[in-house]
């Protein structure tokens, strides 16, 4: 009686082990196939993403070469196109419009006009031994 509860003991222990294994093989394999689906369902959602971007990209090209155009192009003439060009002009006194050579030349005018005079203060200034001016008091 004694050696054949151990048997079966033994043998139920070997089928519990099987079982087991089974058991850790299925969760293995349930595994795999979920990654498996995980990572279709990934591609499949990517590359309905790249359609989409193929879809829209000639849309998008028209729209930029469209931007770039309007970008290049000059101001039309007529009434917006002038008001646009003399909100950004200059006038003379009387006002005519300034060109674009006496305004250069009027900035450097007064440029030069501001810079004459750091350059006679700094003529006259006082400096420390580091080359920096020293404070005046005046």
């Amino acid at each position: 009686m004694l050696i054949t509860l151990r048997r079966i003991r033994q043998h139920l222990d070997r089928v519990t082990s099987d079982l087991r294994e089974r058991i850790q093989r299925l969760e293995d394999e349930q595994a795999e196939f979920i990654a498996r689906l995980e990572s279709e369902r990934a591609l499949r959602i990517f590359m309905a993403q790249i359609g989409a971007a193929v879809e829209a990209a000639p849309v998008l090209g028209a729209a930029m070469e469209r931007f770039a155009e309007t970008m290049r192009m000059p101001l039309a003439r007529g009434r917006a196109g002038g008001l646009a060009r003399a909100s950004r002009a200059w006038r003379y006194f009387d006002g005519t419009f300034m060109p674009e050579s006496a305004k250069s030349e009027a900035f450097r005018h007064e440029y030069e006009r501001y810079a004459r005079g750091g350059r006679a203060r700094a003529l006259s200034a006082k400096r420390c031994s580091n080359g920096t001016f020293a404070p005046s008091h005046s």
